[in-house]
């Protein structure tokens, strides 16, 4: 049975990842030399797509990998035990191993330490049974990736995805424990991803930072529109579906090329087909697939306007954005207004386009705030 069209909700795989082969290559470049790098932006545009690629490159071509998502994690053991297993993987092709390993301890009672044998590494790991040495278990999770990398002569490639999460999961001074570990690991890179651009630049750009320089920070290219629309046209011709460039590009127009905002109205606009039974798109389609993926995306832009909306004078200025009006109006203190558009900058909810212009980096958050404020609620 063939899986989804378009894929949704999360990484994509290889064969979806559009275009950005310029920017890969440089990832990847980079951090086979050794150079750390760090990647900031909002939600659902596709960094973690593009890390996973790169590490299946990387993996490919003889580095070990890891992968660890703090925004998965609640605790510096929960830390601590994905960092361990997630390294252990590349040498036993096993997820949980260090779970695996624990579950063994408990079996053997009375003993107080365990040494146990990975192949021919071994691991004296005397804190299975104890969960107050979580402090201790992060240590050597920390050190093993460069461990394990000089012990089996390879070089490795580590991603933390919404690393600006670490202190919620561990506390303050993760940052400094982390930096204590890495700066001195001849044999690993890190990749840093995170979705608050603000917190990220903050991470790695301030001098009172524990990661202040210690990865280079690369802006994330969009993807050209001639790429959208080549894969676009590929994948509904593959499925013996018609489609004109006119209407791939008004699809384009609507979603201004946003990964997922485009990955999901492309697959409720095949779905729409399917329901016509149709074989070629026209201009009525994609107005319903776009109106239904809109209609599924509501709740997330419910749940950001409301975060924004907390903040004084930033719905009154996000609305006279939607609307293409003067933000200075007279019942908005200047200042007051300038503070809202620097907050919804940082947030990467607007971009500046020119002096005292401002567009939306999600074109079809602005069409559900347009609706949304015409409502005489609002």
């Amino acid at each position: 049975m063939p899986g989804k069209l378009f894929p949704l909700g999360g990484p994509v795989p290889e064969r979806d990842v559009v275009d950005r082969e310029d920017f890969i290559v440089s990832l990847q470049t980079r951090l086979v030399e050794g150079q750390s790098i760090m990647l900031a932006g909002p939600r659902r545009i596709g960094k973690t797509s593009l890390a996973n690629e790169v590490l299946r490159r990387a993996k490919n071509e003889g580095f070990y990998t890891a992968a660890v998502d703090f925004f998965r994690l609640s605790s510096k053991r929960d830390f601590a035990v994905s960092l361990i297993n997630a390294c252990l993987e590349n040498r036993t092709g096993v997820r949980r191993t260090f779970d695996n390993l624990k579950d063994r301890a408990k079996s053997i009672v009375g003993t107080a330490k365990l040494t146990l044998k990975l192949e021919d590494l071994e691991f004296g790991i005397g804190f299975l049974h104890d969960e107050q040495n979580d402090d201790v278990l992060l240590d050597y999770a920390l050190d093993l990736p460069d461990v394990l990398a000089k012990h089996d002569k390879k070089s490795m490639v580590i991603l933390f995805d919404e690393f600006q999460d670490a202190s919620r999961v561990a506390d303050a001074g993760i940052y400094k424990k982390m930096r204590s570990h890495f700066q001195n690991q001849e044999s690993v890179a890190y990749m840093f991803l995170g979705s608050k651009e603000g917190i990220m630049d903050t991470l790695f750009g301030s001098r009172k930072e524990a990661f202040y320089r210690f990865a280079t920070s690369l802006p994330i290219p969009p993807i050209p529109e001639n790429a959208w629309i080549k894969y676009i046209i590929k994948k509904y011709s593959d499925r013996g579906i018609n489609i004109e460039y006119e209407i791939v590009k008004e699809i384009l127009t609507r979603t201004g090329g946003h990964p997922q905002d485009t990955m999901l109205v492309c697959s409720e606009i095949f779905y729409a087909l399917l329901e016509a039974g149709e074989n070629t798109i026209t201009p009525g389609i994609v107005r319903l697939g776009y109106d239904r993926a809109l209609i599924t995306l509501t709740p997330v832009y419910d749940e950001i306007l409301d975060e924004l909306s907390q903040r004084f004078q930033v719905r009154d200025v996000l609305k006279r954005i939607a609307f293409g009006k003067n933000i200075y109006a007279k019942n908005i203190n200047p200042n007051e207004a300038k503070r809202a558009i620097d907050y919804l900058i940082a947030k990467a909810i607007i971009q500046k386009a020119g002096r005292g212009s401002y567009t939306f980096v999600e074109p079809m958050f602005q069409a559900y705030l347009l609706r949304e404020f015409f409502n005489p609620g609002y």
